[in-house]
Parts: structure tokens; C-alpha cells; sequence
């Protein structure tokens, strides 16, 4: 991709020091939002694309993990590799909507990160996804999106460079405040289910849908940086303590009766008899939002929910999984005008 000269290069090994130069893709993302915080004793360049990042005491850069030399001039791309301690690369395009190209952004845009960590000499944190093994085959039929990121850890794998891979679950808001950058597809889950658009779900009601609070995350990853990696993947999940589908779904009919909202409970029905006699027969009498969500979260969200077991998980200390769930669902609830109290302050 580039050449940087040789005077230009680090020495190298770096002495140890307790601050060390992060460079922070999607840093106004779900995962860069909640990390920066937690790198308030290093210094952090963020490289950012569209969304403006308003963050003291933090260099950006304006570039794109989808162009060569990720959009920077030569000499931005000289100055970075000189001075790059870790990168923390937890950009990444999140749709399920088919409309995106998952692969550019998400693999290719791995592969020129690489590139820069091994021109800098600097060992890379890659934030992938607890859920990229469901997609690792290249036939299967999981979303995009876990596909794209089971081929871009290949590449992390392949590089040679120091790089640990970091596998979270879903990532919820804070574990205290439910606050998070962007509601994802938990939260609009989450709210279908709220507002009663949700009837029906062809699920086992005793599977578990693992998701962890986003302080969590980026607690991890920050301690990561500290030392020399002893690892080459980190799982930030619940794993045996997440929730099964069936308690979320009691939580959220409760949180609604509460808001003074109620809502019929949602019934689970099996996945065979869904695809049998509900679809042929009985869901062209449903009205045509209901149906799309049910559709989508069949397609799009049923391989994410565990069948096979918890996933492993290296987070020793997890805050207590329904009270992080409530706090993700009030947080909603207040933001979205779901709240009648706050429904002319949905934008807020």
C-alpha cells in the first residue's frame, strides 16, 4: 500500500512506558464512544470518516478504511506510522439490510489497517464479533455481517503482526444508565416487542441471547492495552449467565405494563410448525408491519440466539444481566417517546 522511509521508522522494541500512542477507528461508534473515556491516560488519535467526534484532549484524523492508505495523504500516513503504539480498530459497517458492502468495509478495511499496524510496527486490537463463527462458513446462510467479520479475523490471523481478535456479544448501553451512541438491532428488538409488534416469535423460548453492557466492553479493552498480548482472542460475552429469550421477553412485558403501556405477551412457537403453517397459512392474515418484523427477525436475528450452548467468556466480573436489561430498556423507552411522559422529547 505505502512505503514509509526509513528514518521515519520507531526503534524498535519501544521502551515501556505507561502512556502509550492509541490510534482508535470508529471512534464514534458503539464500541469508540464507550472506550474513549477509558483511554483518558494514553494518547488517541481517532481516524474518522463522516460523524464529526467532539472529544477534548483527542487528535482526528479524517480518513477512510475504504481507500488506499486509508484516504490520507503519504505524508499523514507517514506521520501516523511513525508514532502508533496499538491500534484499536472497532470500525465496522453493523447493517443487516443488504444494502451495504459489508465485505469492502469490513474486510477490506481490515486488510489496510493491517497494513498500517505492520508499517508502524504496532500491535492491533481487532473488535469482531462473539457471532463470527456463525457465519465462518462461506455457505451459510447467518447474516452478512457475521460473515464479513469471520473473514476479516482470517486476515487479523494471517498477518503475523501482535493482534489479539476481541469477540463481544450484543453490546447493550451502560450497565447503570442504559446509555449508548446508537441503538442497534437489540434495541429495535427490543422496541417491537415494546409496542406489541411483535406477537408472535418462531423461537425456543429457552435459548439464550447472550449481550453484554457496553462499559464492560470497554473496560476490557482497555486493560488490554497495558500489557504485551498473552492472547490471541478474548471473548467479552455472558456466556452461562446470559438470559434466555423467554425472561427477556417477561422483562419487557413487564418494563411496558410498567411504563403504562401493557402489552399481550409475546408467544413462542416452534421454528418447524413457524415454517409448516404459520407462513403458508396463517401470516398472510397478519397486517403487513407485523409480518415484515416477524420476517426480519427470523431471518436476520435467529442465528444470533444461542442453540448450542452459552459462548466462552473471559469477563470475571458481568453486573447483574437483568438489571442491565432494564436499564437498556428505559434508556429506550425515554429516547424514543415510548415513554408518554417523554414522547415530545423522543429527540433528546
Amino acid at each position: 500500500m505505502w512505503q514509509i522511509e526509513e528514518g521515519n521508522r520507531k526503534p524498535y522494541p519501544r521502551p515501556e512506558k505507561s502512556s502509550l500512542n492509541v490510534l482508535l477507528t470508529g471512534a464514534t461508534g458503539v464500541v469508540g464512544r464507550a472506550l474513549l473515556p477509558y483511554l483518558d491516560t494514553h494518547d488517541v488519535t481517532c481516524l474518522v470518516h463522516v460523524t464529526a467526534l467532539n472529544a477534548p484532549g483527542v487528535k482526528t484524523v479524517c480518513g477512510d478504511i475504504r481507500q488506499p492508505c486509508l484516504g490520507l495523504s503519504r505524508r499523514e500516513c507517514e506521520e501516523l506510522s511513525a508514532t502508533i503504539d496499538v491500534v484499536v480498530h472497532a470500525a465496522a459497517d453493523t447493517s443487516f439490510d443488504g444494502k451495504s458492502d459489508l465485505v469492502e468495509t469490513n474486510v477490506a478495511g481490515t486488510e489496510r489497517i493491517v497494513e498500517l499496524a505492520r508499517q508502524a510496527e504496532a500491535r492491533l486490537v481487532y473488535i469482531s464479533s462473539a457471532f463470527s463463527a456463525v457465519g465462518a462458513g462461506g455457505q451459510s446462510a447467518a447474516p452478512a455481517y457475521a460473515r464479513s467479520k469471520a473473514q476479516a479475523e482470517e486476515v487479523v490471523r494471517a498477518s503475523g503482526l501482535s493482534a489479539v481478535v476481541v469477540r463481544p456479544s450484543v453490546i447493550v448501553g451502560d450497565s447503570r444508565t442504559g446509555h449508548i451512541a446508537k441503538h442497534q438491532g437489540f434495541h429495535h428488538l427490543l422496541g417491537a416487542m415494546m409496542r406489541g409488534q411483535l406477537p408472535l416469535v418462531p423461537l425456543d423460548p429457552t435459548r439464550l441471547l447472550d449481550f453484554v453492557p457496553q462499559d464492560v466492553v470497554a473496560k476490557c479493552i482497555a486493560e488490554l492495552l497495558e500489557n504485551e498480548f498473552e492472547r490471541t482472542e478474548v471473548w467479552l460475552t455472558a456466556g452461562s449467565r446470559a438470559l434466555q429469550v423467554g425472561h427477556i421477553a417477561d422483562e419487557i412485558q413487564a418494563a411496558a405494563a410498567a411504563l403504562g403501556r401493557p402489552v399481550p405477551a409475546t408467544r413462542f412457537v416452534d421454528e418447524d410448525l413457524y415454517e409448516r403453517l404459520i407462513v403458508p397459512v396463517f401470516l398472510k392474515a397478519v397486517p403487513a408491519p407485523t409480518r415484515r418484523m416477524i420476517k426480519t427477525f427470523a431471518e436476520q436475528l435467529s442465528p444470533y440466539v444461542a442453540d448450542r450452548g452459552p459462548f466462552p467468556s473471559d469477563v470475571e466480573e458481568l453486573p447483574d444481566q437483568v438489571k442491565t436489561l432494564r436499564a437498556s430498556m428505559y434508556r429506550w423507552a425515554d429516547v424514543s417517546g415510548f415513554h408518554p411522559r417523554n414522547a415530545a422529547g423522543a429527540a433528546r
